[in-house]
């Protein structure tokens, strides 16, 4: 049974090559181009981004806020006194329900104190009801967090069946409500479930659909119908994808330095000179004439870290912060880790290059006018917990049965003997595998980290 349901498959997927290659080396290929992929087509924006967002030190409440945010913290709704406030920083979810509870029952997450904050890909790759569950817990609960590039596939995909189902008093919607009931029909065995047999199968529909070749058209290239991306779509509810439109690509913690992001983040234009003038860590930064006295450090760290955000081409690329896990050798990023070097390694050779603002500060060579920032990150399971100096990658692979990863901040993480900038060397470039205890963080703290067990999904 199990092998005549794979050439069932199998056997189709030869003809739908065959007629891929004509259908985008045709005619076909100038209408998705035209109507899909051009900007000017007056489609909608399917990507709906929205780069940056703050977490305030008031929000976060550590009690130990930056000096220019003290007047916005004394009218702070949130404890700052309490002791017991943290910060909670968990990595990729993927709808593994069961191990997110487990981790905030292992933590005790009290959602009255304490910040909770995930780094994106929330859904997908884990059941389907589970990343249901995740969103619905997010979006109920209005947690704080980025966009992973999972979550954005789905957002895209929500945003085009919006769209479709618009389209010529209702046409689009009955062409793609016949097609799903034909799906649901031959999938009656869970054959379809997986998404490669669906690709197979949406092919063979497109080949025998010729008369349907309009709406065919309007399926953007390279997306895959009827995927677990596009059924969570589908189902998730209207305040679950305004959560998702809600979120931003990068997450900024002022109070902290801290950049949190799902891919990762570049500290400069390797398409320039590091002592280029347009570099924001070369220089020090413009700050408001009317910043006296001891606000000045601290407001020019705050705007020397929007400027890597915002003056950095790469960190204003969606597909840059989504994706990235290497720097190529020719400065192009990638989401491939065997091409060039792991972006964290970039980042922690420049910003162990940071000596200060001060002039007195600037002897060697190689220093920098800057202070240390750190970037929190998921995305690259691959190399597990990946611990440096000024970076901490916690996507420990929970999808694939290991581990659910959070980095907690607390009132006391401030505590730890001073680190001065670039004063710290990463002595295993490699990082550091671990599933739980304590790291250097910051200027001169602490974090701490804690992992549970997940179970592979099947």
């Amino acid at each position: 049974m199990e092998q005549s349901s794979r050439l069932r498959y199998a056997i189709p997927f030869f003809v739908v090559s065959f007629f891929l290659l004509y259908f985008f080396s045709s005619g076909v290929q100038s209408e998705l181009s035209l109507s899909i992929l051009n900007k000017g087509s007056g489609l909608p924006d399917f990507g709906k981004y929205r780069h940056i967002g703050t977490v305030s030190a008031e929000r976060l409440s550590l009690g130990h806020q930056a000096p220019f945010l003290h007047d916005e913290v004394a009218n702070s709704p949130y404890p700052t006194d309490d002791p017991n406030r943290r910060a909670i920083i968990v990595g990729d979810i993927h709808g593994m329900k069961s191990a997110l509870d487990d981790l905030l029952n292992h933590v005790s997450y009290d959602e009255k104190k304490d910040t909770l904050i995930h780094l994106g890909d929330i859904i997908t790759k884990g059941p389907h009801a589970g990343s249901l569950s995740v969103l619905s817990f997010m979006s109920e609960h209005n947690i704080s967090g980025v966009r992973g590039n999972h979550d954005q596939q789905v957002i895209e995909w929500r945003t085009w069946l919006d769209w479709i189902h618009s389209l010529e008093g209702g046409a689009g919607s009955r062409w793609l409500q016949e097609l799903e009931e034909k799906w649901k029909e031959e999938n009656q065995g869970g054959e379809l479930d997986d998404d490669s047999n669906t690709e197979t199968w949406v092919g063979t529909q497109m080949l025998e659909g010729q008369k349907d070749r309009k709406w065919w058209s309007r399926v953007p290239k390279g997306w895959k119908l009827f995927s677990d991306h596009y059924r969570i779509a589908k189902a998730m509810s209207k305040q679950d994808y305004e959560y998702l439109l809600s979120l931003p690509l990068v997450l900024h913690l002022p109070s902290e330095h801290t950049f949190l992001v799902h891919a990762g983040l570049l500290p400069y234009d390797p398409t320039l000179s590091i002592t280029s003038k347009k570099q924001p860590l070369a220089h020090l930064p413009k700050i408001p004439s009317r910043v006296l006295g001891g606000s000045i450090i601290p407001t020019l760290r705050n705007a020397q870290e929007l400027a890597i955000l915002e003056d950095i081409k790469q960190n204003t690329n969606p597909w840059v912060v989504l994706n990235i896990r290497n720097l190529r050798k020719d400065n192009k990023p990638s989401r491939k880790t065997n091409k060039g070097k792991a972006w964290t390694k970039v980042w922690n050779e420049i910003i162990s290059r940071c000596v200060g603002f001060e002039r007195t500060a600037l002897g060697a060579e190689s220093s920098l006018p800057c202070h240390p920032s750190t970037v929190i990150y998921g995305h690259t399971a691959s190399r597990g917990l990946d611990v440096h100096r000024w970076s901490v990658g916690i996507d420990t692979g929970c999808a694939y049965g290991r581990r659910l990863t959070a980095l907690i901040l607390d009132n006391a993480h401030s505590h730890m003997g001073a680190v001065s900038p670039g004063a710290y060397e990463d002595d295993n470039e490699d990082g550091i595998e671990s599933s739980s205890g304590t790291l250097p963080f910051g200027d001169s703290g602490q974090a701490k980290l804690f992992s549970v067990k997940c179970h592979k999904h099947k």
